[in-house]
């Protein structure tokens, strides 16, 4: 059963891994094993796993994106706890769930980030964690101060920074990871979320695996308040204001967006963004831009391909010309009727756009970090 527990720290610098052995799985009637391999469209080397779940994608899964019911993770995934980890930053407790087999082998690392508007019990990464403990990976899901709901301290503030921190040092800490195996997930809000961690901590991640993400909270705002979008309030509460150019509103809301820092880390650890290209809440302009910031220069996608795209929703001749996808497999997009209309890669940067909306596909993203290793 999940349990509650107190924990204190014992102060080791992070150290965080994830990555993936070749595993027999489980033997649940809805198990699906798979070898991922360079099949996939993807690069990396080939890997068996085990994907317990039926489920293929998020929007599909039961309840609805944002439902968070610690019952419903005691009932499907029973050996996941519930933890609190203390603040480093202020001393307050932050929630998480944890697996840990406990079994003598280094084992990879999987740091899954809850979306924007709910917190650590967000139950459509039941399904990640499943495919965790089938496949004996540790597995670590913390709340980084809950849902960005307009709170100063949410939507990637310094005490969400150092809280994901030392839910990163608490994994470390008390299960055996593997240094070589440390891998990051983010579906939306958690993808913006992700990127800001991997550009604080690019040396530690094999493979960052982002999902529909929020990369510029500017020009989400601007997005969401033009359509009447509840983001827009929250954004302007947890900046300060409307982020108009010229205020510190503004001046907040760039420093809490990726786009402030991730070039700085430009091909230093691999990462795949997957988008859907008719997503009207995070539009795929926000992918596309991140893709630039990790890309060589000769390999961005123009500024104006990038608006054509998001304003006509399909991929420019200019841009089809270019993808990889034409010469590719995708077995795990196309079993969950999402086709690939385009894939561009450049260095360890990896960019994905699939028929679909606001969605993430659970086992093209996992199969993908199964792969990666430093």
């Amino acid at each position: 059963m999940i349990q509650s527990r107190r924990i204190t720290r014992f102060g080791l610098p992070i150290a965080l891994i994830f990555g993936l052995l070749t595993v027999s799985g489980c033997s649940d009637s809805n198990s699906s094993p798979a070898t991922a391999s360079q099949g996939d469209g993807h690069g990396g080397a080939q890997v068996q796993v085990e994907h317990p779940s039926e489920h293929l994608r998020v929007t599909e899964f039961p309840g609805g994106l944002v439902a968070a019911d610690l019952s419903r993770w005691r009932e499907q995934v029973p050996d996941v706890k519930d933890i609190e980890i203390p603040a480093s930053a202020d001393g307050a407790s932050q929630k998480a769930l944890f697996y840990d087999s406990g079994s003598d082998q280094e084992k990879p690392l999987l740091l899954v980030l809850h979306s924007w508007s709910t917190d650590y019990l967000q139950n459509i990464d039941i399904p990640i964690a499943q495919f965790a403990v089938a496949n004996d990976w540790v597995f670590m899901h913390p709340d980084f101060r809950g849902q960005n709901d307009g709170r100063p301290e949410s939507t990637a503030s310094d005490l969400v920074m150092s809280d994901m921190q030392d839910a990163l040092d608490y994994a470390r800490e008390n299960a055996n990871i593997d240094p070589q195996r440390i891998y990051l997930l983010g579906y939306s809000g958690g993808a913006m979320n992700a990127m800001h961690l991997a550009s604080r901590h690019p040396d530690v991640f094999a493979g960052v695996s982002l999902w529909v993400p929020v990369y510029d909270l500017i020009a989400w705002y601007q997005w969401n308040d033009s359509q009447g979008a509840k983001y827009a309030g929250e954004i302007a509460g947890a900046c300060g204001g409307e982020p108009e150019q010229g205020t510190d509103a503004y001046a907040e809301c760039l420093e809490r967006s990726p786009r402030s820092r991730l070039q700085d880390v430009r091909g230093e650890f691999p990462v795949h963004i997957a988008h859907g290209l008719g997503d009207e809440t995070v539009p795929p302009e926000q992918a596309l831009r991140a893709f630039n910031d990790l890309a060589k220069e000769d390999d961005r996608i123009a500024p104006d391909l990038i608006e054509q795209l998001n304003a006509e929703r399909s991929i420019p001749e200019a841009l089809s010309e270019r993808s990889i996808h034409q010469d590719g497999d995708y077995p795990r997009f196309e079993e969950a009727n999402a086709n690939v209309v385009l894939h561009l890669q450049s260095g360890p940067a990896d960019l994905v756009i699939f028929e679909g909306e606001h969605d993430m596909l659970y086992r093209p993203g996992l199969d993908w970090l199964a792969r990666q290793h430093k």
